[in-house]
């Protein structure tokens, strides 16, 4: 008899496969191999992430290069490293605002070079808005209500910790304003020594330097540098970049960059990363500061951006800080 399809016996000579799953121990040994591997890489994630924001951090200062260059261009010379009138004195000294001149009408503290060079850094909305103030008799208290309170990006340097620099509060006192990250060169002394020639810098307070005052070389004298602040501490005037002070928007080489002496300035938090005392006298002085490691970025007068370190010889760097110092410097 024929057997019928639907009637064939399946064959169970070979049992169903069973299911495959990890142990706990084989669980364990990946998840240890992963963790492995992440503390491994992340280090190197981590310094290329820092390596981009340097990079980053240096294109700013060949930004600011080509504005003052452009500037130059322009005007036959450097903008001046800030305006105040003559309550400051002769050299001005006390770097304030109008409250201590008396006399608010021409008197008060004024523009500085981070605020005349904003045309040529893509920021002329913001200079529109600058230069009514800078015209006014008053412009120090009136700026903060109108951009005081804002930094422009390439002000600021990405591996800064602090934040954005913007101030959350609208006062007009200079440790409330807006912070940024980079300062002219006011020579290789305090304030007072940035007016004289042998000791003063790329920048000075009512003073603008043509390239033919670089005696020492435009290549061999530093524009600018980095400065360091706390964000939004309102008893440190560090980093104001409208303030044309120590500290503010200018530095001195008499300090080694990332110095453990404390700066000098008219008001200050002293910190362990920010060490400081206070003074208003001609005697301040402030250090170049970043949160890289191992030194500073520096952009020359010629417009070239070298890396300084923080070891570099004191007489050299003083060298770098005189436009006309007569200094003849090694490599640094």
């Amino acid at each position: 008899m024929r057997t019928l399809p639907w009637n064939r016996t399946r064959s169970t000579s070979q049992p169903p496969s069973a299911r495959q799953g990890f142990t706990l121990i084989e669980l364990l040994v990946v998840i240890a191999i992963i963790a492995i591997l992440i503390a491994l890489l992340l280090p190197a994630v981590q310094q290329a992430r820092e390596a981009a924001r340097r990079t980053q951090c240096r294109n700013n200062l060949k930004q600011f290069g080509l504005a003052l260059h452009n500037y130059h261009g322009t005007y036959g010379m450097f903008p001046p490293g800030g305006v105040i009138g003559a309550c400051a004195g002769n050299p001005p000294t006390i770097i304030t605002g109008a409250q201590e001149c008396g006399n608010f009408n021409g008197q008060s503290l004024g523009g500085n070079w981070a605020l005349y060079v904003l045309p040529y850094m893509e920021q002329g909305n913001l200079w529109e808005k600058a230069r009514p103030i800078l015209a006014g008799g008053d412009p120090l208290d009136n700026m903060n209500n109108v951009f005081g309170h804002y930094a422009p990006p390439g002000y600021l340097c990405p591996s800064h910790s602090e934040g954005g620099g913007n101030a959350s509060v609208y006062f007009r006192s200079l440790e409330h304003m807006s912070r940024g990250n980079y300062a002219a060169n006011y020579g290789s002394g305090d304030l007072l020594a940035s007016y004289n020639s042998s000791t003063g810098g790329a920048f000075a307070i009512n003073r603008s330097y043509r390239f033919r005052d670089f005696r020492d070389g435009t290549s061999n004298t530093a524009a600018l540098s980095e400065v360091r602040f706390r964000d939004d501490d309102n008893s440190d005037s560090r980093g104001t970049w409208v303030y044309s002070g120590m500290g503010g928007s200018a530095f001195s080489t008499g300090r080694a960059p990332n110095s453990d002496t404390p700066d000098i300035i008219p008001s200050c938090r002293n910190v362990a990363i920010l060490p400081c005392t206070e003074a208003n006298d001609g005697t301040q002085i402030a250090a170049a500061r970043s949160e890289h490691t191992g030194g500073v970025h520096t952009l020359m007068a010629d417009g070239g951006v070298t890396f300084v370190s923080e070891s570099i010889d004191a007489a050299v760097w003083a060298g770098v800080g005189t436009r006309s110092g007569n200094e003849v410097l090694q490599d640094f």
